[in-house]
This record gives structure tokens, C-alpha cells and sequence, in this order.
């Protein structure tokens, strides 16, 4: 149980309070790896350290414990294996995993029907908005929980940034903001060929793309987030 409600918080964490790196690579099979390092901030390790009084008890430390949980949480799809974590100090964390294809990942998920990601035989898109953001709780079941959505875009919508920031100062105090507003997603996306286009992501070499966005952006959508690549 402790693993269970500390890996829901690490990946609250993850969309709220946190810089996150993601690098994937796509071979040109359609399996393909990821290798994320995570920073969290200090203000969120109090918090977590705080939450912790209530959790029964153990040697591990929280944020270790809700690492190790997602991780095992992905090795459940059967698309995914070498799933592996490590703490490389000063709250920061490197999670990496393989997987088949990105259709039978989604597959596993249970997402064979959405909107959010379409893969054609050389090109890549993403798209979330608030109208398809009922599918990604789909394919991200912590989503859903009502410990989550109340920092999430569905109970928000509409909310402006200023606005969201008072209400983070109102349940997690002065320091709140701030750690949200320092939150920020970049996927650094490497194709099996040189890429030929973009939209909404920068090349950063002739097969590597970058996508980010501060995490904020993610909590209110506003506005879409979306990116597509192609590739020869």
C-alpha cells in the first residue's frame, strides 16, 4: 500500500513540481527506449517527507519508494522491459525502460482508440487538449484520482495562471508557486532517419527533436499542447 499511494504522489511530483527530461529514441522497427531524469524540488521533498507521518513505516525513503512503485507499474504492460531506476543525489532521479512499439505500449494500456499520439511509417504526432484529456486519464489511471484532480486541467478549466498560483498558495503555502511555476517537460524525441520536418518542436540535430513546455501549462490547458515530426 505504501508503494501503491507513494507512486500516485511521485507522479502528482512529476506534473507539478518538477524539471523532467525525457529522452526516447525510435528505431525503425517501432520499438524504441526511454530515459527520464527527474529534479524535484526541495519544497516538494518537505512536503513528501511531511506526508510520510501518515504512510506505515519503512527504511525507504518516500520519493524512493514512489520511484520504484511507477517503475513497477510499467513493467505491467507487456510491451515494456529493463525497467530500472536510480537516485543520482540532490533529489535527482534517472528512470529508463525499453518497449516493443509504441502501438502495442498504448495497446497494453489500454488505448488502442485515442486521439492523443498517431504514428504513420515515418512521421509522429501528439496532441492534448481539454477535449481528449478524458483519454490520457485512460492511459494514465493516477489521473483520475480525486487526490490529483484537484490540481488537474478538468477541475480548473478556464482558470487563469495567476489565479491557479493562488489557489497552490492557499493548499501548499508560500513556497508552492513558485516550485510550480519552476516546473518544466522537455522530450527530446530521436528518429530512426533524418528528420525532413517539425511543428511545434525544434530539430536539434538531423534525427533528434526537442518538445517542451512548462508543466503549468500541462495543469490548466489553456491552450493545445501538440508537436509533430516527420522523418526519411
Amino acid at each position: 500500500m505504501r508503494k501503491i499511494i507513494a507512486a500516485t504522489l511521485f507522479c502528482a511530483l512529476v506534473l507539478s513540481s518538477c524539471q523532467v527530461t525525457e529522452s526516447l529514441s525510435l528505431a525503425s522497427d517501432g520499438s524504441g527506449s526511454s530515459n527520464t531524469e527527474i529534479h524535484v524540488e526541495d519544497f516538494f521533498i518537505t512536503v513528501l517527507q511531511d506526508f510520510s507521518e501518515f504512510l506505515p513505516g519503512s527504511d525507504t525513503s518516500i520519493m524512493d519508494s514512489a520511484i520504484e512503485g511507477y517503475v513497477n507499474s510499467l513493467e505491467n504492460a507487456e510491451a515494456v522491459s529493463n525497467g530500472s531506476w536510480e537516485s543520482l543525489g540532490d533529489n535527482n532521479y534517472r528512470v529508463s525502460f525499453s518497449f516493443a512499439s509504441i502501438a502495442s505500449l498504448l495497446s497494453d494500456m489500454g488505448a488502442e482508440n485515442q486521439s492523443i499520439f498517431a504514428l504513420a511509417d515515418n512521421s509522429l504526432s501528439f496532441s492534448l487538449d481539454i477535449n481528449n484529456y478524458p483519454e490520457l486519464k485512460q492511459l494514465v489511471p493516477f489521473l483520475a484520482d480525486p487526490n490529483f484532480e484537484v490540481y488537474g486541467p478538468e477541475y480548473n478549466q478556464g482558470m487563469s495562471e495567476a489565479d491557479y498560483l493562488d489557489m497552490i498558495y492557499f493548499l501548499l503555502g508560500e513556497d508552492g508557486p513558485e516550485a510550480v511555476t519552476n516546473g518544466e517537460v522537455e522530450v527530446l524525441l530521436t528518429v530512426p532517419g533524418t528528420i525532413t520536418a517539425t511543428q511545434g518542436c525544434t530539430a536539434v540535430s538531423e534525427n533528434t527533436a526537442s518538445f517542451a513546455f512548462p508543466i503549468i501549462d500541462f495543469l490548466l490547458l489553456n491552450a493545445p499542447l501538440s508537436f509533430s515530426i516527420s522523418w526519411e
